[in-house]
């Protein structure tokens, strides 16, 4: 018996040395794991603080509209044709559109991707932006014609001759009795003149 047991205690002594090497790794083991989650957590709270102060300096958010595909002069404007995007108040401009009116009709031909502001769409009751390098005039026709979109392209006519090619209609006066209309800045005078003694008529345009 007692040689038997000597011959064991080499594998005893084996079993033993290896138990505690186990223990060891396992404890090498859990210290690690513990200091890669550490690691993690704090990694992770420096980011969400840091995006935080990124928010922080930017100040507030505002909710503008994109063109989510090419809208066309006089195209009505909604959401079946535009998106939402998130953006920091201090970039918006002024003329940036944060909500979409009833009957928003394009003004100018506004590309995928391009935001929504009153410089490229009108809404019944508005006047547009003058486009650079125009001038606005309210006509009123003699004869009545029918409502006429924003955006709308005409010609203006007096006397049997073209005297502005190509005008875009702003907006409508009270009671759709004329309209607003932005034509060149080199024949506004003639039309203004026009107007003023009711010979203006308008001739819709393509």
């Amino acid at each position: 018996m007692k040689n038997a047991l000597k011959r064991l205690q080499p594998i005893v002594h084996f079993v033993e040395r290896l138990n505690r090497e186990l223990c060891r790794n396992r404890q090498r083991q859990q210290v690690a794991i513990s200091a890669l989650a550490i690691i993690a957590a704090l990694v992770y709270a420096l980011s969400v603080s840091q995006l935080h102060q990124q928010r922080s300096a930017l100040g507030k958010y505002v909710l503008v509209h994109l063109a989510s595909t090419n809208i066309s002069v006089g195209e009505p404007i909604s959401q079946h044709n535009t998106k939402t995007f998130t953006m920091p108040a201090q970039f918006v401009l002024p003329s940036t559109r944060t909500s979409l009116p009833i009957s928003l009709t394009a003004t100018s031909d506004i590309g995928e991707g391009d935001v929504i502001s009153s410089q490229n769409s009108s809404a019944n009751g508005e006047i547009a932006s003058v486009p650079a390098g125009m001038r606005a005039v309210s006509i009123v026709p003699r004869v009545t014609m029918p409502a006429l979109a924003p955006g709308t392209f005409v010609d203006i006519i007096a006397n049997g001759q073209i005297i502005a090619a190509h005008g875009m209609v702003l907006s409508s006066l009270n009671d759709n009795v004329g309209v607003v209309v932005a034509v060149p800045e080199l024949s506004a005078p003639a039309v203004a003149s026009a107007a003023a003694i009711g010979e203006a008529a308008l001739v819709i345009s393509n």
